[in-house]
């Protein structure tokens, strides 16, 4: 399990959320697996406590498909004081799940739907149950982002410009992806990357 510690740095650390049973990932970010097997005896959201709530060093959260619906109950269930380390959220593909997730994703998709607590963006081709997607993205208070694409080219009230918390979060999908170990390496190359402020 990942604790995240007070380690000094001004660029959130990318924390990737799975699930039990997903695919395999090779990459070196911190990663915490959720065990949603018995998910109304709530020890996945222990998981998440003691993972988020016991450091002060800012995160970015990564997440695919039924980890982001866990991500998202979690955190708007959670006392504000867990979530003080937590900058922002990439959700990617939310409702993707295999067949030995379907149960427990519709579990998940019955719980609250509120606007959560901290910016996020929703990765999502735009072929793929975009209009319930679009949705869950508006509850969320999330950007929607089309995958491989730059900007949403869909219908949502998220269409109008980026926030500078959204644009730092824009720098984690390559993260998620894999394709750089953390947003320094995307800094890098694209000069100005914003810095996640809390969200009060």
């Amino acid at each position: 399990m990942v604790f995240v510690t007070d380690v000094p740095t001004d660029t959130p650390l990318p924390i990737l959320v799975s699930v039990r049973g997903d695919s395999p990932t090779s990459s070196p970010v911190a990663r915490v697996e959720l065990d949603l097997s018995k998910f109304h005896n709530g020890r996945w959201a222990v998981q998440l406590d003691a993972t988020f709530s016991r450091g002060d060093a800012p995160v970015v959260i990564l997440a695919r498909g039924v980890a982001c619906l866990a991500i998202a109950w979690w955190a708007q269930l959670s006392p504000r004081s867990y979530l003080r380390s937590v900058r922002g959220a990439v959700f990617d593909s939310p409702l993707a799940a295999d067949m030995s997730q379907v149960a427990v994703a519709a579990a998940i998709r019955s719980g609250p739907a509120y606007r959560l607590p901290f910016p996020s963006i929703v990765v999502n081709d735009a072929s793929f149950r975009i209009e319930e997607v679009l949705h869950l993205a508006d509850k969320w208070g999330s950007r929607f982002v089309e995958k491989g694409g730059a900007s949403a080219g869909q219908p949502s009230n998220r269409n109008g410009r980026f926030t500078e918390a959204e644009d730092g979060l824009l720098a984690y999908l390559d993260v998620l992806d894999r394709k750089v170990l953390a947003p320094q390496s995307h800094a890098a190359q694209h000069a100005e990357v914003p810095v996640l402020a809390p969200q009060d």
